[in-house]
Formats: C-alpha cells, structure tokens, sequence
C-alpha cells in the first residue's frame, strides 16, 4: 500500500548560487521518494537549519559515499555545522515512503547510537549507491542512475490501514487542534493508545506532533504568497498563537524566515 497524499514538503531558501538542488523523481518512483536534492556548501564554516516535514531523509557524503546517514522525522528544526567546500546529496522519501526500500518499522531502528545503514540496506543496493553517488556526473544524471537503481530494490510496503486513514486525516484537516481521544480515534478504527504505538513504530513521531508539522508545512507553503497575509488565521487561534507554534517548530519566527537563508555562514 503507497499513501498517496500530494505533500510537498519545503525546508527554506537557499541564497548561495547554485547551492541548492532539488529534482523531483519520475513516475512510479515519485510514489516513494519525494525528491532528490543536493546541497552544495561553499568554502568556510556554515550552518544548515533543517526544517520539520515528516520525511525521512537518506543523507549521502558526495565526495566520500560511504558516508552516508539517515535522518528520522524530528519534531523541531535541527541545525547542522557543516565545513566546507563539501556536497551532500539526498533522497528525500514521501510520508512513509521509506518502507519501499527498507522493510524495518523506524520505531524499531536503533536511536540510540549512530544508525547503521548497513542493517537497513543491502549489501547489493547500498554499493549501487556508493558507485552511482561517486561518479562524477551532473546532478541530473546522477538522479537519473539513483532512480533506476531504486526502483529495482522498491516494493509496496505494508502499512497498517488505520494510520493511513489517520495521516490523511490530519493531511485534510489543518486545524489547530485535532483531538485523538478514543472518541475520535473509532473513526479511524482504533484506540488512541493503539494510534500512538503505530504513530511512533511508523512514523517515529507521535500523532500530535505529525499533525503539527503538516499544519506547518501547509502555512511554509503559502505564507510567501502576495495574497495570504493572513494565511495563518485558517490554522491557528490567532496571531501570536501561529508565531509562537511557527517558532517552536522552525527555531526562528515567520519573519526571520521569509527574510533568512536556511545555509548561513557560521560567526
């Protein structure tokens, strides 16, 4: 089973020339991954702040493949030192997508240390990648060879029908409050205790926070839009609510972030 919601997560704008590279995948590998991107991070100490978005990212070291790292739905944004001159390449994964490729449930991924992709991939897939990432070819390209590897290694993951009913429930409705009361959660056909095992063993967030950063992702989307000045006043109490709920999530207020680079040099 594929989810299939339209989510297009964004993280912020990149001011560097060229720094950033995003490219969304081709049907059917689109039903999976979200996008591939590529950061490119000039000369010097930088930071990278990452922003909440319900994917799982697959982090790869461009100049040295086997440096490669996943990184788990967070719950706030997460900023990165980065030195460079180095380029990091991605594989951004769709809500749950990630389970076409690796068949382990998030929830039961080690955390407590440095994740080994080793017990996650393949042998076979992960030296594809290794190969396939060194190459030195246009961005373009290497997304091109990336997709033919992955869809070789995909296949339809099982999901539970209930959490799905519930992430495209809180897709659609962006209130600021969706309630998981037992009441709520029959419509989705379990219990609320039942919704948050599944929610963190899937998702590795809890069905709280998924909703919050859907609603968050949702106002990323339209808040630069001339005719939303008060985008937010469909999701949010008011204003200070949005701006105190924008800034628990991103680290920084709606403001700062229109005006900011998300790579920024490191003082």
């Amino acid at each position: 089973m594929l989810l299939n919601i339209d989510f297009a997560p964004r993280q912020g704008r990149v001011d560097q020339n060229n720094a950033y590279l995003n490219l969304l995948p081709l049907p059917p590998l689109c039903h999976w991954v979200q996008s591939f991107w590529q950061l490119n991070v000039p000369s010097g100490k930088y930071c990278y702040r990452s922003m909440p978005d319900n994917c799982v990212d697959l982090i790869i070291n461009v100049n040295c493949p086997e440096d490669i790292s996943i990184i788990t739905p967070f719950s706030s944004s997460i900023v990165f030192d980065l030195v460079g001159s180095i380029s990091y390449f991605g594989i951004r994964f769709r809500v749950l997508g990630h389970g076409g490729l690796i068949s382990t449930p998030l929830g039961e991924w080690n955390n407590d240390e440095a994740i080994q992709i080793s017990n996650l991939l393949p042998n076979h897939v992960l030296d594809s990648i290794y190969e396939c990432i060194g190459n030195p070819v246009p961005f373009n390209v290497r997304c091109k060879n990336l997709s033919t590897i992955l869809l070789s290694a995909m296949c339809y993951p099982e999901i539970d029908s209930r959490l799905v009913r519930y992430i495209r429930f809180c897709y659609t409705n962006l209130a600021s409050k969706i309630s998981i009361s037992d009441k709520q959660c029959t419509d989705f056909g379990l219990s609320s205790r039942q919704l948050r095992r599944l929610s963190q063993l899937y998702l590795g967030l809890s069905p709280r926070e998924l909703a919050r950063i859907f609603r968050f992702q949702s106002i990323l989307q339209i808040m630069n839009a001339p005719t939303n000045k008060t985008a937010w006043a469909d999701h949010y109490h008011d204003l200070s609510h949005f701006i105190r709920e924008f800034k628990s999530l991103s680290g920084i207020t709606p403001t700062q972030f229109k005006s900011l680079s998300v790579l920024y040099n490191k003082n």
